[in-house]
């Protein structure tokens, strides 16, 4: 079949096709408007009608309803109606058909009607009440002859359409087809002297664009030929260049082997041939992993390469191979897929690298960073150990100050123990500085959160340093607005650790003038919390501003020589940092050479709010004030007004009696050589410089006395007591360990204590000399194991470092002995000077209840004790 005969036949089709589709719809629409109105117009004739005859068929006017009838019919378009009551009884009919036999159907549409008559059957009703109903026909024979003709109409143009297409289509054929033939003799002319040749183009149809398409084809063919042939020369060039590199991987100084997917040798160089001392011929044809490895294959490099190769990876392994002489060495081996020119893999390169040099290399270096490890491990071990040695006397001496300061003392030994208990507690805050380094450089600190007073921290943190500052005739100044709210949550140790640390450090570094520990409030942008301001200023030596940035390193001081004046470890105001950077805080320093320094910091604390306030508690009383230096003036006068209090500052003693005035009291601060002077004017607070001059308090019974630095709460308590307003608390149970009340089935168990040093034992005793009396005291865990087995005791104290047997052995044959002979558990109390969480981890995973820190804590091993007896109790009911 020719492209004319197609090009005709595919217009002809497209033609009836789009013709079909015209006729029918245009005859569909004509068929539908004409039906829509014979129906419309059929119903309100209907409608009519009913209403017509309405009243007539319920008089039941036959005359009337036969006359209706016979004037309807006269209407052409009307063919027959039939008129019947609600009784379905015909009353009246005419008709214009002649055949009587027609078949009424309702449900047809006037296009359906094969007898040319539509019929319609109407209700004829009064509101909702039924009197008959009303059959008419209407003639639609006209509307039927309408669709006919039309069809006819319509057929007959399409065929006159269809002829003038088809001698159009054959003229549209005969133009592509000269065109097409055209191409088809340049496509020919292509094949016999090859691309280049262009055919005539006519128009800008799309043939004619075809046309130009081929042109193009042509003359693009002709370019890629000689592209071809530049390509050619170049893949020549390449094979030689192939060669080259071949020659030149023969050579290289790195060994290569080839293999098949399988991984048998098929090509190696020389330098692999050098390493492992084989020729080609021998290696040729053999297994890698035989090759490599021998009879002895390590597994896991032999594994590596096998998943590699399987699954087309690449892969770098560190494996010892051996030679052909079965010397061992150490190699760097790569393996990697080389690929087809389809991309596929079909082979793998290994390059095989001597490594031995640097491998022991690193071994050496493995074991210098284990050597260093073992060093760290040992310093640790070394630091727990000291820590250990040191805390056992510290043991002694804070258990006994402890038990002074609850004896009947006058105020001024009071006074002595509770600076023997405050140094040898500082003693023990080296011992923990020390230990805290250790923790901070491994990350191992954290902080807890427990309610205190900062106000309380500050204060006894400064009275602690303020024996050392008086010995060098320097002022102490505590300066804390008095409204200031300081009941907050945090880490109350590690926060009294920086203060302690920095009042210290200004101590040490200043000669003359004066120390003040500074506290502010600031607002928080966090819901109930206070950023809280510390400063700590002095008037000391000053650091140079190139040394600034060195104070806080560890082991850094400015001067740095062997025969500096200021000794110390360097390690205070490291870990000082270290804490703060805990608290998200950091240390700021401002300092001028020569005239001091100030060391603050900033930390956002939650707030607890206070109960009851002190404002007002002075509130319209006379105040003297005698001998007051200018840093102490400015905090006095925050302090009475706070208080509601009118205060006169006076220059001696005497001046008290020649005043005008009459005072309710006076506060005297005296120098360190000043003589106390007294006066029967009114009460008088005695503020000495030191508290061992509080001794002079004897001498004048009249007299309050307190000691430098002013605390803000005890000065208000003794101005109270002096004009007999409140009493104050008395001072040996100001410092006394309030114990918790001890339940009474504790005095029906018995306790064994075993501890090796006489001293730890002696504190123990006195401990619990007022809270249980069945104790049994052992030096050596044999013999109290011994007696537990002759005589069950209820609760073991027992030291966890100790000679011949330590406190875990103990709890372990305890436990064992318990589990054969199903006898009711010892609660273990386990003591040590280590303070670790992992020492008291280890201590409770060992079988121990409870784990105490030496010194221990009377009001601490009195709670864990009561905790045992309640166990015990609970057990024995079970």
């Amino acid at each position: 079949m020719t492209f004319r005969l197609k090009t005709i036949l595919g217009i002809a089709l497209i033609e009836v096709v789009l013709l079909a589709i015209l006729i029918a719809s245009g005859i569909g629409w004509l068929r539908d408007s004409n039906e829509q109105q014979i129906i419309a117009n059929g119903e309100r004739l209907s409608d009519t009608f009913a209403i017509a005859v309405r009243d007539a068929i319920i008089s039941t006017d036959l005359a009337n309803l036969r006359a209706f009838s016979k004037e309807a019919v006269r209407n052409d378009d009307i063919a027959y109606i039939r008129i019947f009551n609600d009784q379905t009884q015909l009353l009246a009919q005419s008709s214009s058909v002649s055949d009587e036999r027609h078949i009424p159907n309702y449900n047809q549409l006037p296009s359906e009607s094969n007898d040319g008559i539509y019929d319609i059957r109407a209700e004829i009703k009064i509101d909702e009440w039924k009197v008959g109903h009303i059959e008419l026909g209407l003639d639609v024979s006209a509307f039927s002859q309408l669709i006919q003709d039309a069809q006819k109409y319509a057929v007959s143009l399409a065929l006159l359409e269809m002829v003038l297409v088809a001698l159009f289509s054959f003229g549209l054929g005969s133009l592509l087809t000269k065109q097409l033939l055209q191409l088809q003799h340049g496509a020919l002319e292509i094949q016999q002297k090859g691309p280049g040749i262009s055919v005539p183009v006519k128009g800008n149809d799309e043939v004619a664009q075809v046309a130009r398409a081929f042109n193009k084809m042509s003359v693009t063919l002709a370019h890629t030929y000689e592209e071809l042939s530049v390509e050619k020369n170049r893949y020549k060039q390449l094979a030689v260049q192939n060669k080259l590199l071949a020659d030149i991987v023969e050579q290289s100084h790195e060994a290569y082997l080839i293999t098949d997917l399988q991984g048998y040798i098929s090509r190696t160089n020389n330098a692999l041939n050098e390493l492992i001392g084989y020729q080609e011929e021998e290696i040729v044809n053999k297994h890698v992993q035989t090759l490599l490895f021998g009879d002895r294959p390590n597994a896991d490099a032999a594994y590596d390469i096998a998943d590699t190769m399987e699954i087309g990876a690449t892969t770098t392994v560190t494996v010892e191979c051996l030679t052909k002489i079965h010397k061992t060495i150490w190699t760097e081996i790569s393996a990697f897929p080389i690929l087809d020119s389809v991309g596929k893999i079909d082979r793998y390169a290994f390059i095989v690298r001597d490594i031995s040099e640097r491998y022991h290399f690193e071994q050496k270096l493995k074991q210098a960073v284990t050597s260093a490890e073992q060093a760290n491990k040992s310093k640790s071990e070394f630091l727990a150990n000291m820590s250990h040695e040191i805390r056992t006397p510290m043991n002694g001496i804070i258990g006994m100050s402890e038990m002074l300061k609850e004896s009947s003392l006058s105020r001024e030994q009071h006074s002595f123990a509770n600076i023997i208990n405050g140094s040898a507690n500082d003693l023990l805050q080296l011992i923990n500085d020390i230990l805290d380094f250790s923790k901070l450089e491994a990350n191992k600190l954290s902080l807890n959160n427990t309610p205190f007073s900062l106000r309380d921290l500050v204060e006894s943190s400064a009275t602690l340093c303020s024996v050392t500052a008086t010995k060098k005739e320097l002022l102490l100044v505590i300066d804390i607005p008095p409204e200031l709210n300081t009941d907050a949550i945090g880490d109350e140790l590690r926060l009294r650790q920086i203060v302690n640390n920095l009042l210290g450090n200004a101590i040490k570094f200043t000669d003359h003038g004066y120390i003040k520990v500074i506290i502010r409030g600031e607002p928080s942008k966090r819901n109930g919390y206070i950023n809280y301001v510390f400063s700590i200023e002095d008037t000391g030596i000053g650091i140079p501003q190139d040394k600034l940035s060195d104070v806080t390193k560890a082991f850094e001081q400015v001067d740095g020589s062997t025969t500096r004046r200021y000794e110390g470890t360097g390690l205070g105001l490291s870990i000082t940092q270290s804490l703060l950077d805990l608290f998200d805080s950091s240390l700021k320093i401002t300092s001028q050479e020569g005239k001091g320094s100030q060391f603050s910091f900033t930390i956002a604390l939650p707030s607890v709010n206070k109960a009851s306030s002190d404002s007002g508690a002075l509130s319209g009383k006379q105040i003297a004030i005698v001998n007051a230096d200018p840093l102490h003036r400015s905090i006095l006068n925050r302090y009475f007004a706070f208080w509601q209090a009118e205060t006169t500052y006076l220059t001696a003693v005497e001046h008290i009696a020649h005043s005008k005035k009459h005072y309710d009291a006076a506060v005297v601060l005296m120098s360190m050589h000043s003589e106390w002077q007294t006066t029967q004017v009114c009460p008088v607070i005695g503020v000495v410089p030191e508290v061992k001059q509080l001794e002079i308090s004897a001498n004048h019974s009249d007299t309050h006395f307190i000691a430098k630095p002013i605390r803000m709460l005890q000065l208000l308590s003794e101005l109270q007591h002096a004009m007999k307003e409140v009493l104050p608390e008395p001072s040996n149970t100001s410092h006394s360990v309030t114990l918790p009340t001890m339940p009474v089935s504790l005095q029906t168990l018995s306790i064994v204590v075993v501890d090796d040093i006489e001293y730890n034992r002696d504190v123990l005793r006195l401990y619990l000399a007022d809270i249980a009396d069945n104790i049994e005291f052992f030096a050596d865990g044999r013999d109290a194991i011994a007696h537990y087995k002759q005589n069950l005791f209820d609760i073991l104290i027992t030291d966890v470092s100790m000679p011949h047997i330590d406190g875990y052995e103990i709890t372990h044959q305890i436990r064992m002995f318990e589990q054969e002979h199903n006898v009711p558990p010892v609660f273990v109390i386990g003591l040590s000077a280590h303070a670790s969480t992992e020492d008291a981890t280890r201590a409770l995973n060992a079988g121990m209840d409870s784990y105490l820190t030496k010194p221990v804590n009377r009001a601490d091993l009195a709670q864990t004790l009561s905790d045992a007896a309640k166990q015990r109790t609970s057990t024995a009911h079970h």
